[in-house]
């Protein structure tokens, strides 16, 4: 599953600067994606969140072997998937994650 457009998650990542190779308008909110879409989405970082799904480093070894070239990152899911009080801390989190990238790609 990856996130789509017309999500919460979608537009936090494109507020902060993001590229979302999964959002196209007519797919899902929350897309199903194959291995091949996953190898053919030539992502340069991907982002595994702790929420909704605890992902975990199991996870972002087995997708670092379908995209070696790829910086996969496991990420806070409060701060990425959760709207509500918890962007008040998010604005701090996501520009401190933004700067540890060396800024957007």
């Amino acid at each position: 599953m990856a996130v789509g457009a017309h999500t919460f998650i979608h537009d936090l990542l494109v507020r902060c600067g993001f590229d979302n190779v999964f959002a196209s308008p007519d797919r899902a909110r929350y897309p199903e994606v194959t291995i091949e879409e996953i190898r053919a989405c030539s992502a340069d970082l991907v982002l595994l969140s702790s929420e909704p799904f605890p992902f975990d480093e199991r996870h972002r070894e087995e997708l670092a072997d379908l995209l070696p070239d790829a910086d996969i990152r496991l990420v806070d899911g409060e701060m990425f998937s959760w709207y509500g009080s918890r962007l008040l801390l998010a604005g701090e989190s996501l520009r401190n994650f933004v700067v540890s990238l060396g800024g957007v790609r």
